[in-house]
């Protein structure tokens, strides 16, 4: 990475806030282009262990070689944001690559849906990620890495699903009665369908 890069950035931003952009402040790091696609295959620089990180990072690794993806940089939001720049990149491609991540940053900080989500959750995503990423270690070595997978398994089953429109906190079930019901009608009506079945019938002789 050219040494001067990091002498622009100050200049954009003043260039940035001049054109109207508005954002929180973004911390820049250039690292190693190894690194840089752990973070984009974990999604962030700390995050919890499974197995689905390893087939995306395979993945990720073929279409590198094919040269069919490059990362420049990967940017985290946030007050403060996180942007992290590859090594490799030249010092015109990392003025661009700046200004760009500003254009996220702007985006991140007024953007209705950032806006909730960080109210609801914490601006400091990296960090929590991270807090997080401990918690579930410690699941692991109470519970066993078995059991914290399956519940992970379950969990990750249900991410595409997710209503973003509803808050990320919302109300327990507040009875078990109402799901053992259900369960219960499930279960009846799947015997019935069992036993509404006629039997063949006997081959003649």
């Amino acid at each position: 990475m050219s040494e001067g890069w990091q002498s622009y950035v100050r200049r954009i931003e003043e260039l940035a806030a001049r054109s109207g952009l508005e954002f929180h402040p973004v911390d820049f790091e250039a690292v190693p282009d190894s690194f840089m696609m752990e973070i984009a295959v974990y999604g962030l620089p700390v995050r919890m262990p499974h197995w689905s990180f390893g087939v995306r990072y395979i993945y990720q690794l073929i279409q590198r070689h094919m040269g069919h993806s490059r990362l420049f940089e990967v940017v985290f939001p946030g007050n403060p944001g996180h942007a992290y720049l590859a090594e490799s990149n030249g010092l015109a491609e990392n003025i661009l690559v700046t200004a760009h991540v500003l254009g996220h940053a702007d985006f991140a900080r007024n953007n209705l849906l950032f806006r909730r989500c960080q109210e609801q959750v914490s601006e400091h995503i990296v960090e929590h990620a991270a807090n997080h990423a401990r918690q579930i270690q410690q699941a692991i070595e109470t519970h066993g890495a078995q059991r914290v997978e399956a519940a992970l398994d379950a969990a990750l089953a249900l991410e595409q699903h997710v209503d973003v429109d509803q808050p990320l906190r919302r109300e327990r079930y507040r009875s078990s009665s109402r799901m053992a019901k259900c369960w219960s009608m499930t279960s009846s009506a799947s015997a019935s369908r069992h036993s509404s079945r006629s039997p063949a019938p006997a081959p003649s002789r």
